[in-house]
């Protein structure tokens, strides 16, 4: 499966990153059947073709980022993997003509992760350590994306939840706890303006919500996981609101940089801010190493933003 790359002036080498993150030089690479990223020292438009095993990827040869004269491609040697998945994800006509595709386009990168602790169950490791290489979600299509990072000024979490969160969600399975707006997700939903307590009521509004059909405070203790799992809202009467990336999740203790929160297809989630996430879209696992317990704040109704 060797990969060969055709352009206008002779390059001298390209670099080839695996999964691991491993990365070196090289003038020839026999492309195994997985995502590799190549790294090609020039533009786009000196390259004429890449060819795997005497086969052109022509008609993916514009998935690929430009950056300071050099162009990054993801390729794979089993060409039906390759052409499937950039056929799933980007539109014909923005294969046709080279164009900065995150314009349009949400790009995640998954990686293999290994973690390590006793801890953490075997099907957990398992899931982290396979990653999933490149995909590209169509921005117009926001039912489909993973998530939406919350781009508004900061928002205060200094209030008191006891006041709201008044219900113990008892079903809560792991080393940790759960405290609710309601029992469960269910219609009617309420006005923001009806929370009891200001500084959460404000935060709501920030994030844009004038309805809220649940609002919960999870907190994990250190060296916990959640095991892979999609959240199933099948049956709940306020699923539609829950569709695509609604749900708020907004850390306020422990510390981010030891939350590893992992969705398929997707890759590791940066939760230094807050993001609105897709929870029932994608299969997801997550890890937390920090020394305090972690709490976040997670909620979803109907957002005017």
């Amino acid at each position: 499966m060797t990969l060969r790359i055709l352009t206008t002036s002779p390059i001298s080498h390209f670099t080839v990153t695996d999964l691991d993150r491993r990365s070196f030089h090289t003038e020839r690479f026999d492309m195994p059947h997985s995502w590799h990223r190549i790294y090609i020292p020039c533009a786009r438009n000196q390259i004429k073709d890449i060819t795997i095993h005497g086969e052109s990827i022509r008609h993916c040869l514009n998935s690929g980022t430009e950056r300071q004269g050099a162009y990054d491609i993801w390729l794979n040697g089993d060409l039906a993997e390759l052409f499937g998945r950039v056929s799933d994800c980007i539109a014909h006509d923005d294969l046709m003509k080279f164009k900065d595709l995150s314009r349009k386009y949400l790009i995640t990168e998954s990686w293999n992760e290994y973690l390590e602790g006793e801890f953490i169950p075997l099907h957990v490791k398992q899931f982290f350590a396979k990653g999933d290489g490149p995909h590209w979600y169509h921005k117009d299509d926001t039912n489909k994306l993973p998530y939406i990072t919350y781009e508004g000024t900061a928002v205060n979490h200094d209030f008191d939840l006891s006041e709201d969160l008044t219900f113990v969600d008892t079903k809560f399975h792991g080393q940790g706890s759960c405290r609710s707006l309601k029992p469960r997700p269910v219609l009617p939903t309420i006005k923001t303006t009806q929370l009891k307590n200001r500084g959460l009521q404000q935060a709501m509004e920030q994030f844009g919500f004038s309805e809220l059909l649940q609002v919960q405070h999870v907190e994990l203790q250190p060296n916990s996981v959640l095991p892979v799992h999609k959240d199933d809202f099948t049956y709940e009467d306020g699923r539609h609101i829950i569709e695509g990336p609604s749900q708020l999740y907004f850390v306020l203790t422990g510390d981010s940089d030891n939350i590893k929160f992992k969705f398929k297809n997707v890759g590791l989630l940066d939760v230094g801010k807050p993001l609105f996430i897709n929870n029932r879209g994608f299969v997801h696992s997550l890890i937390y190493t920090g020394t305090e317990p972690r709490g976040v704040l997670l909620a979803y109704g109907v957002r005017s933003r």
